[in-house]
């Protein structure tokens, strides 16, 4: 932006002329917001609205402007958060990540919660690799889990190839990736294990006639009579093991 152009303005919600303060974001981009809704959010942004600002003439008025660290896309998807309106949507983990470092930075323990629930939706089936190192990054074990349990839809032997990197990875610890590696050959040993003895269903389906397929068939059937068949087409049958 060259000196003396007028700084863009961002797009709803964040265009507003009522807003009383303006946060403008390290890229240049205005954001026209209200103090009463981001007090709520942030007892950091309470304290920076009691402190002197640069002002912007606007007619007869002046609105006061905070110039944030943050770029227009961290800062647009960090107010979203804090507006009851339309859900951030984040294009990459890295995008996702930058906000929550946002969030604990402004100390906005009333969104990390729903920040956390937009993450897991999503990246959770689309991208379970990258959710497992941002899980793993912000000590959310729980989700870790979640994501690892997902991850099981990708072969051991690919995950573990050098090719197979992921953004994540530069982040997260060697030894939070070593525990995934884990638990997935963990969970290939439970379902040998499990295909080569299947007296596990005998007692509920005594009634039933029992075989396997041959080998290389992907979805085992492993029991049927006139009306109910039983078909595994996935395993994941080990516990996951957080520590």
């Amino acid at each position: 932006m060259s000196e003396g152009e007028k700084p863009p303005t961002a797009k709803a919600p964040f265009d507003n002329p009522e807003g009383d303060i303006i946060f403008r974001s390290a890229d240049g981009v205005n954001f026209h917001v209200f103090k009463l809704i981001l007090s709520l959010a942030s007892d950091v942004f309470q304290s920076m609205f009691m402190l002197p600002q640069e002002t912007m003439q606007s007619g007869s008025s002046s609105v006061p402007i905070i110039h944030m660290t943050e770029n227009s896309t961290t800062l647009e998807s960090l107010l979203l958060l804090c507006y009851p309106t339309a859900n951030p949507i984040f294009k990459s983990s890295e995008d996702a990540k930058d906000v929550v470092e946002a969030v604990r930075k402004y100390d906005m323990r009333t969104v990390i919660g729903r920040a956390k629930d937009i993450i897991s939706a999503q990246f959770l089936e689309t991208n379970p690799l990258e959710l497992y190192a941002l899980s793993c990054v912000f000590g959310w074990k729980q989700l870790a889990q979640r994501a690892a349990i997902q991850t099981l839809q990708i072969d051991l032997k690919d995950l573990g190839r050098p090719s197979s990197g992921f953004a994540g990875m530069r982040d997260m610890s060697a030894f939070d990736y070593h525990k995934l590696l884990l638990y997935h050959h963990r969970c290939g040993l439970a379902a040998q294990a499990i295909e080569e003895d299947l007296t596990w269903l005998q007692s509920p389906f005594k009634e039933m006639c029992m075989w396997r397929c041959g080998s290389g068939v992907k979805v085992k059937e492993l029991a049927c009579n006139k009306t109910k068949k039983i078909y595994i087409a996935s395993w994941t049958s080990t516990k996951w093991h957080p520590d």
